[in-house]
């Protein structure tokens, strides 16, 4: 079994080249020894250069110098490489592991969207030959459109809460406990949306679901929603009660971004 599990993956990343190729991204390499770490918020692993004489961060992510590439004319670029997070470990998280990054000009978080679901159901196809997958239990259906459902939504679903109907931490905290509910110790507003989203709703979502429209709070750095001033147009893609994917449009107002 395991070496069936090596070889699976071997062609399952061989796929996922192969299939952005075809739809005219560029591989590219990227420092993995960089001077400023960014791109995710996480705690990096510290090296020192000798040559140099200067300390130098194992990249948590990909993303400044694909940002540079795009600004730079290459419309549409990708890496697959290893990432470092000197962090926790557990089931869901590791501190080195191999991350995707794509990025394309001229589209927007749906457009993302849509990437993610036929790139996964390409490698499924040629991967697997089957839309279906098993993984813990349960059978995981791959084919046709997946739903997609804002945070806000989710939430309220899941606890009959509306998190946009409380805008700081005291009135979150206290709905939650009109409701009977432990808001816990969470120090902002914005962790306290994310530990209810992630104990309340991400194990429920077994069939891939794309939830979207996060909080400003969350994500101060995606595009604003031109429907909610509070919101910004980033998604998150969950399988089997996991985020898979992470993506949003780009900010690309200057002034919102100052």
């Amino acid at each position: 079994r395991a070496r069936e599990v090596a070889v699976l993956r071997s062609r399952l990343v061989s796929t996922i080249r192969s299939a952005l190729d075809e739809r005219g991204f560029l591989e590219v390499e990227t420092p993995v020894l960089q001077p400023i770490y960014g791109g995710a918020a996480a705690r990096p692993f510290t090296t020192h250069h000798n040559a140099l004489d200067q300390t130098l961060y194992l990249r948590i992510s990909d993303e400044l110098y694909l940002k540079r590439l795009v600004i730079g004319g290459l419309d549409r670029v990708y890496e697959i490489g290893r990432v470092f997070r000197n962090e926790g470990i557990s089931r869901k998280h590791n501190p080195e592991f191999t991350m995707l990054e794509c990025y394309q000009a001229y589209t927007d978080y749906v457009g993302m969207m849509d990437l993610s679901r036929l790139l996964i159901q390409e490698i499924a196809g040629r991967v697997l030959g089957d839309s279906r997958i098993r993984y813990q239990g349960h059978e995981i259906d791959l084919s046709g459109d997946w739903p997609r459902i804002s945070m806000r939504d989710a939430i309220r679903d899941a606890i009959q809460i509306d998190i946009l109907a409380a805008d700081d931490l005291e009135a979150l905290a206290t709905m939650l406990r009109s409701r009977g509910l432990d808001p816990g110790e969470a120090p902002t507003w914005s962790v306290l949306v994310d530990d209810l989203f992630t104990d309340h709703v991400e194990p429920t979502l077994i069939q891939p679901t794309f939830v979207t429209d996060y909080p400003r709070a969350l994500s101060p750095l995606a595009k604003g929603s031109a429907r909610d001033p509070r919101l910004v147009e980033r998604f998150e893609l969950f399988l089997a009660g996991f985020e898979i994917v992470n993506a949003f449009s780009e900010l690309n107002d200057p002034e919102d971004q100052r």
